[in-house]
C-alpha cells in the first residue's frame, strides 16, 4: 500500500468505529459490557459510553500525526515515515477490531469468547510492532524512548532491534498461550511476558549506553 493509500485507510479506520456503534446503537441494550477479565464481562457501562470507546481511533488519527509534527527530532520522521504510517495504521486497526468485539458481545453476548479473542489480538500487534520496530528512527513518541536510546544513535538502533525481537517473540509466546493454558492463568502470563517484553530493552540500553561512553573516553 503506497503513502496516499495508507493515509486513505487512516482516515477511514479513524472514523469507521463510530459509524459501527452509530449504525446498531439503537438496537443495543442499555447496559454494555466495557471490560473483561479470564471469567467473562469484568464491567457493563452505558451504552453511550460505547462512543467513548470508539472515539479513541479518532483520537489517535488525529493525535499520531500531529507528534511527528511536534516532535523536538521531527526531521528524522524523514527516515522512517513509511513505517510510522503502518504503525498508526496497525494500531487504528487493532481499535476497531476491540470495538467490533464489543459490538457483537453487546448484541449476540457469549457467542465467542472474548478473553481468548483479545489475547490473540495482543499477541498479533506486539508481532506487528515487533516486526516495525527495527526501522524506527530517534524521536520522543515512538519505539523503546529509554534517556540513554535518545541520547546516542548507536544505542537507539541497538535498543530498537531488541525491543523489536522481543516484541515479536513476546506476542508468539502469548499466542501460543493463548491456545495452551486456561483462562485463570493467562492474564498473569501476559502480564509477566509484556514486563519482560519492556524490562529487557531498558536495561540493555543502559549498559549499552555505558559502553558507548566508555568507548568515548579512550
Amino acid at each position: 500500500m503506497k503513502g496516499k493509500g495508507k493515509r486513505i485507510a487512516m482516515v477511514i479506520f479513524s472514523i469507521l468505529p463510530l459509524l459501527m456503534v452509530l449504525s446498531v446503537y439503537s438496537k443495543l441494550p442499555e447496559l454494555v459490557p466495557l471490560q473483561w477479565n479470564a471469567g467473562g464481562v469484568s464491567r457493563y457501562g452505558k451504552k453511550w459510553e460505547l462512543f467513548m470507546v470508539a472515539g479513541l481511533n479518532l483520537l489517535f488519527g488525529i493525535l499520531m500525526p500531529l507528534f511527528a509534527k511536534i516532535d523536538p527530532k521531527r526531521k528524522n520522521y524523514k527516515r522512517f515515515e513509511k513505517t510510522y504510517d503502518w504503525l498508526i495504521l496497525g494500531l487504528l486497526v487493532f481499535l476497531t477490531i476491540l470495538t467490533g468485539l464489543t459490538l457483537v458481545e453487546s448484541l449476540y453476548p457469549n457467542t465467542m469468547n472474548i478473553p481468548k479473542a483479545v489475547c490473540c489480538m495482543v499477541a498479533m500487534l506486539f508481532i506487528f510492532i515487533g516486526n516495525m520496530m527495527p526501522k524506527v528512527k530517534q524521536n520522543f513518541f515512538t519505539g523503546v524512548k529509554t534517556p540513554w536510546a535518545l541520547s546516542n544513535d548507536v544505542v537507539w538502533n541497538k535498543t530498537q532491534r531488541l525491543g523489536g525481537k522481543a516484541f515479536f517473540f513476546g506476542g508468539f509466546l502469548i499466542l501460543i498461550a493463548t491456545f495452551a493454558v486456561g483462562e485463570n492463568i493467562m492474564k498473569g502470563i501476559v502480564i509477566a511476558i509484556t514486563a519482560f517484553i519492556c524490562l529487557v530493552p531498558t536495561v540493555m540500553s543502559y549498559v549499552w549506553y555505558q559502553q558507548e561512553m566508555r568507548k568515548s573516553e579512550e
